[in-house]
């Protein structure tokens, strides 16, 4: 009873009206925070009935909390069932578990591979976002203090300090690589690696070489013991380890700034890493490790739970890990900037990890030390002279000032970042490039000028515009980079891809007819074969721009996209609100609002794209679909007469420039595919759907109207002919609703390229 009253006594100092609650000033004695209520004998109570019965007291909107709970801490809050709250949480299970760890304990080496085997887990899930404490750490071997420990000797522990602990220190200074990649810059924070405020330490008393040495150690031991069960999978983890972190010492940004060379090197070592997860995973040990051990770390807030990845999966990633880092060979190695942008394509599309990436932005983040073949000034001024045939005295006071090089570097820093950040950051970038044409028009305005004093520098039918066309070159292109990018992400709502694909027709239509005026400026036939080679790549995108926007257009006025009038959550009159024009032009501004201060190409504007959807709405459904797979087979021709196309320009560039046609030619086939599918089907030729986007809209603001109406019982009198205006549209909406139980599919297809979609209806 006592208990109760103290309980009740203690909520008692609840508000229960959040709007009427003060709060304290700093200092007060009011704004500490109150003891904590407790039982006489320190055990917990059921307060249940108590919090339900405070609670069916509440209004609406109103809210229990101590005074000192203000809306910044409201904010910051953790909700009660959020799962984060239970991870440092030990059940009676968990405090089993951990009971049973001993660091003394004399390991088989069952035992032993099997704890590598989970440290191996630990480390790729890690690679791939997770906490330390969610992976690593939770290794008690990995956390331990080795301090007095015979590491590498004979011992009467051996299998634990000749086998195991070699790997673990192994492990801990490869990851010691990583970690300086990730931190260096701070370039990717916790978007990609939860770096949390725990500082790690991954055995910082070892270096590479005393790693290395204590694992040749343990390959020996266990020659000696090959027949015994579990020796010979340890070897092959002893051996990958070695491999593995000797490619790491030599792929690292300092070894590569003072020694080139050395990122091959570091792909031979890996291309000798055999890794293979083994039937056999050993024998499971107790207490090894804690998935609870964030409780003993101070931590800024509660972790997300995360599951490791699992054993052949892991393998894989490190294979992919692997094989990216030959990315990284190749950058360094790269002979033009043609070769650097198709490359940079491929790491966007591959998305490799994020020590990776952060490994490829350090040999382009130090302007001293760019860890190139070539200087960026040298390779950008031979791409406008390649591009734009550009007179070299004409580039030589424009170079001068460094602007161009900066831009260039910072682009492709962009493009080395995780495919979110990479698509925000491009569009701040699209400013400073735009600020750059313009710079670059008047610089080519005075170049001309002195070139040829009796000529009108000022017009583009005689000045070449050598060094701003370039530069708008490589402006579209991280424009239409940033705009499609969005489709790998899911940025974009069904009903919005209409608009994006409209404004991406009409940047490939630009970039096309630029790409014509730089190939009648560039003499020559090499400039002739590159100009040749980029604009095939964007006139096929062209053609499948148009045809993704018919596409598109056809499916939202198919499945009505525009806010869909059976969603739980819109009734009638909120769905004609949001469709008002008003609407509709504030969120179009919203979505373009990083691109409309462009100077070019002229921004789409949203009268621009009513008139637009107006004309296509006048097209029936089979109208759209034929026009569209008309598009495809034009870019399907571009890519298929491009697909064996050989000149006598750099081999790198060449296959990259391959690589990206197949790429996009996987997403023209798969496209027209589901288009045949989908007319084989005939789920356009319902007699109900045989209209044009202009009638389905006026049936569609038909019913929703008169839907508002009797929603709000307000039924206006109608006349006969609206009477029938409205049966029609309702059944019109009801053939609809019949189809549109067949959602939309916009996937990207494996082996094809992320950033173009792949549409498809289940059942046609």
């Amino acid at each position: 009873m006592a208990d109760s009253e103290q309980l009740s006594s203690g909520l008692s100092g609840l508000s229960l009206d959040a709007n009427t609650a003060e709060v304290p000033e700093a200092g007060s004695a009011e704004g500490q925070l109150p003891e904590p209520i407790v039982t006489s004998d320190g055990e917990w109570i059921d307060i249940t009935t108590l919090v339900d019965r405070a609670a069916s007291e509440l209004a609406s909107g109103a809210l229990i909390k101590q005074t000192h709970f203000t809306l910044f801490d409201a904010m910051m809050s953790v909700e009660v069932m959020d799962p984060r709250l239970d991870m440092g949480i030990l059940t009676a299970d968990d405090a089993l578990e951990v009971s049973q760890w001993d660091i003394d304990r004399q390991l088989t080496l069952r035992e032993a591979l099997w704890v590598a085997l989970q440290l191996l887990r630990c480390e790729m899930t890690w690679h791939g976002s997770a906490s330390l404490l969610q992976t690593l750490y939770t290794c008690n071997y990995f956390t331990a203090n080795v301090d007095g420990l015979p590491i590498g000797q004979d011992s009467s522990n051996a299998v634990r300090d000749i086998v195991l602990f070699p790997i673990v220190i192994a492990t801990g200074v490869g990851c010691r690589y990583v970690w300086s990649e990730f931190s260096r810059y701070n370039l990717f924070g916790e978007e990609d690696v939860q770096m949390g405020t725990i500082e790690p330490q991954f055995f910082a008393d070892f270096s590479q070489h005393d790693a290395d040495i204590l694992l040749y150690e343990a390959r020996m031991y266990l020659e000696f013991r090959m027949n015994e069960p579990g020796a010979r999978e340890l070897i092959e983890i002893v051996d990958s380890r070695r491999h593995w972190l000797r490619a790491l010492g030599l792929l690292s940004a300092e070894r590569m700034i003072e020694d080139a060379s050395a990122a091959a090197d570091g792909l031979a070592e890996l291309r000798q890493m055999h890794v293979a997860w083994p039937d056999d995973e050993g024998t499971p040990v107790r207490g090894v490790f804690d998935p609870k051990c964030m409780r003993r770390y101070a931590a800024a807030a509660p972790i997300k739970p995360r599951e490791l990845i699992e054993g052949p999966a892991c393998v894989q990633e490190l294979e992919r890990m692997a094989k990216d880092l030959e990315l990284v060979e190749s950058l360094v190695r790269v002979e033009s900037v043609e070769h650097l942008v198709y490359m940079f394509q491929k790491i966007h599309i591959r998305a490799p990890s994020p020590f990776v990436r952060s490994l490829l932005m350090t040999t382009l983040a130090n302007n001293e030390h760019v860890v190139l073949a070539e200087s960026p000034e040298a390779l950008v001024r031979r791409a406008v002279l390649e591009m734009v045939a550009a007179p070299p005295r004409a580039l030589a006071g424009w170079f001068a000032n460094g602007d161009i090089i900066r831009v260039f570097l910072d682009w492709f820093r962009t493009l080395a970042q995780n495919p979110p950040r990479a698509r925000r950051v491009a569009y701040k970038c699209l400013g400073t490039w735009d600020a750059l044409q313009g710079e670059a028009e008047q610089a080519d305005i005075d170049a001309f000028g002195a070139e040829h004093p009796g000529r009108d520098a000022a017009d583009p039918a005689q000045n070449p515009f050598w060094v701003s066309s370039w530069v708008y070159h490589m402006k579209l292109m991280l424009l239409e980079g940033a705009l499609l990018g969005g489709v790998r992400l899911h940025v974009y709502a069904a009903y919005e891809l209409p608009i994006i694909f409209g404004y991406a027709t009409q940047g490939f239509e630009a970039h096309a007819a630029h790409l014509d005026r730089m190939h009648m400026g560039a003499p020559g036939a090499a400039r002739t074969q590159r100009l040749q080679r980029v604009g095939v790549l964007v006139r096929a995108q062209r053609e499948m721009a148009v045809a993704t926007w018919l596409i598109s257009h056809m499916f939202e006025r198919l499945l009505v996209f525009r806010a869909p009038w059976h969603s739980k959550h819109s009734d009638a009159a909120t769905v004609l609100r949001l469709e008002s024009t008003s609407a509709q032009r504030a969120r179009y501004a919203l979505r373009f609002r990083h691109v409309s201060m462009l100077g070019s190409p002229t921004h789409l504007s949203f009268d621009g794209w009513c008139a637009s959807a107006e004309h296509l709405d006048e097209c029936l459904l089979p109208e759209l679909l034929g026009h569209a797979q008309n598009a495809l087979s034009a870019a399907r021709t571009i890519l298929g007469d491009a697909k064996d196309h050989r000149d006598s320009g750099n081999a790198s560039v060449v296959d990259a420039w391959a690589d990206a046609c197949r790429l996009l030619y996987a997403v023209v086939v798969a496209n027209l595919v589901a288009m045949a599918r989908l007319q084989q089907s005939g789920v356009l030729r319902a007699k109900e759907l045989m209209v044009s986007g202009a009638a389905a809209l006026e049936y569609r603001q038909c019913f929703l109207q008169a839907d508002a109406d009797d929603a709000a019982n307000d039924r206006p009198v109608r006349s006969k002919k609206q009477r029938k205006d409205i049966e029609r549209a309702r059944k019109w909406r009801d053939a609809v609703e019949a189809l549109a139980r067949n959602k939309l599919n916009v996937t990207c297809v494996q082996g094809a390229h992320p950033d173009w979609p792949v549409f498809s209806v289940p059942g046609a």
